[in-house]
């Protein structure tokens, strides 16, 4: 099943098109390499960070001119979980953090097959936003973009947001046994700051199609890979830090 009914509905046109206006002239929102998403399928990953999701929407809804980029968003917050997911960013492919990644769900997008193919799909490596004042931290990357990237052979287009953790500044978060942290202290409303997401050069891990990896591999070419794409086109806008990896990695 793929769930793509809600979206369709007038409410979702509407915020779409509120969200575009919000962005445009409360946090001026400059878009710059959209000539680096490739007309095909593609997997877009970006750094997270700040708070209410609003990169998350601002890639989703704001970025493009013609085409919707689906974000994978965990189950939790998901519409079809959760009226956070249904009222506030209202798309994305759901995505598990047990079980491992649920295909059907992104076939539709990436599979040459899928009844909406070609998509743009995107993944928040880190998966969470951070502290703000961790602000310069890019945590570490999950190596599940490197699953996706190379079970459609597609190619992966970097991402830098910007900006993001002034506009909703994350002050303290709790740390559940399972998943992401969950932000316990922010700012009741986004503040006027300007927003910049900027699409790198896309690439493809052409040399490791075929290959089958160990996790160890995976975590390599997530961190040492994609992260540090990542990093450079954000330290064109600020001071950027790496975090160390607490999983053992292995070049492949």
């Amino acid at each position: 099943m793929i769930y793509t009914d809600f979206k369709q509905t007038l409410y979702s046109k509407g915020r779409k098109a509120l969200f575009r206006n919000y962005f445009k002239i409360y946090n001026r929102l400059t878009v710059l390499g959209i000539e680096n998403i490739p007309e095909g399928p593609a997997i877009i990953t970006p750094n997270h960070s700040g708070g209410f999701d609003l990169d998350i929407v601002a890639i989703s809804h704001c970025c493009h001119p013609t085409r919707d980029i689906e974000v994978l968003i965990m189950d939790r917050w998901h519409y079809i979980n959760s009226p956070w997911g249904k009222y506030w960013t209202a798309s994305g492919i759901p995505l598990w953090l047990r079980g491992g990644l649920r295909w059907q769900y992104i076939n539709p997008y990436l599979h040459e097959k899928g009844s909406q193919y070609p998509g743009l799909v995107c993944m928040f490596p880190e998966g969470q936003s951070g502290l703000f004042h961790r602000r310069h931290l890019i945590n570490k990357f999950f190596p599940g973009v490197v699953r996706i990237a190379l079970k459609y052979k597609v190619p992966i287009v970097p991402t830098a947001t910007v900006g993001f953790h002034k506009i909703s500044p994350l002050l303290n978060e709790k740390r559940p046994e399972h998943g992401p942290p969950e932000p316990t202290m922010m700012l009741p409303i986004p503040l006027p700051f300007k927003a910049k997401i900027e699409f790198g050069k896309p690439f493809e891990l052409d040399e490791y199609y075929g290959q089958e990896l160990t996790k160890e591999e995976e975590w390599w070419i997530a961190n040492n890979i994609i992260r540090k794409k990542v990093a450079k086109i954000r330290s064109k806008y600020t001071k950027v830090e790496l975090a160390k990896v607490d999983v053992p990695m292995k070049k492949p």
